[in-house]
């Protein structure tokens, strides 16, 4: 996602297929549950998930 032209929560569902996002919000919940790395093209933590 490196160069994308905006930063829109819209942009993540064009640039990712549904399961692969989904692996990816339960990733960072894994990984960053307090969203501290958040700049740039976000993916929030899934809530509920585990990995």
């Amino acid at each position: 996602m490196n160069f994308q032209g905006t930063v829109a929560q819209a942009d993540l569902r064009v640039a990712y297929p549904p399961a692969t996002l989904a692996r990816l919000r339960a990733v960072k919940r894994s990984c960053d549950p307090g969203n501290l790395f958040a700049r740039n093209l976000n993916i929030a933590p899934a809530r509920g998930a585990t990995v």
